[in-house]
């Protein structure tokens, strides 16, 4: 094959002229940030027959297990957006963490809640472009009873997460191309 162009800088002669323009989408990140965040919230299951969680004696001090609900992600919410100067933009985000308790006496029995919190940050994030949180990660999570009732357990959950804010947006860039290539099968 004559004229194939390899990876690497164009020879001193110059580049081979280009077979066409190809226009791709790629992310473009305009601004991001990340934070560990703690949070202690409080929650209620109900217990008993035909409840939440039918099975069981359950006691102040039992711990819970819980996790990030499976095929769920951490999200946000804008609740405002206020132009901060300089092209930056502070947002009032409301945070949600769905986390899957599960009952300490049968593991078969789970409940989901979904927890919030408040974050105001600033970032440069143009208009008609918001935040998003979807690259956050649960660092852990700890639960436990912390009252008893007769039809209900109150659990106090603290749980970490890895907080990532980005201002993403999907862009079209035209860029020249020499061909294409198509890979070897490996085996």
């Amino acid at each position: 094959m004559t004229n194939q162009v390899n990876p690497g800088p164009c020879p001193s002669e110059g580049c081979p002229p280009t077979t066409e323009i190809v226009c791709i989408s790629v992310d473009k990140v305009y601004d991001s940030c990340f934070q560990v965040e703690e949070q202690i919230k409080l929650t209620t299951v109900t217990t008993g027959a035909g409840m939440e969680w039918p099975t069981g004696v359950f006691a102040v001090g039992q711990v819970v297990p819980c996790e990030l609900t499976p095929g769920l992600k951490i999200s946000s919410t804008v609740i405002s957006r206020f132009p901060a100067g300089d092209g930056l933009t502070t947002f009032t985000l409301d945070i949600s963490v769905p986390l899957t308790l599960t009952n300490p006496n049968d593991e078969t029995e789970s409940t989901v809640r979904i927890f919030d919190f408040i974050k105001t940050v600033t970032l440069n994030c143009p208009e008609g472009v918001d935040p998003d949180t979807s690259e956050s990660i649960l660092i852990f999570c700890s639960s436990v009873i912390t009252q008893v009732e007769d039809s209900y357990v109150e659990i106090a959950c603290v749980f970490q997460v890895y907080l990532v804010i980005e201002c993403i947006s999907i862009v079209q860039l035209l860029v020249p191309s020499y061909g294409f290539y198509i890979p070897v099968p490996l085996g």
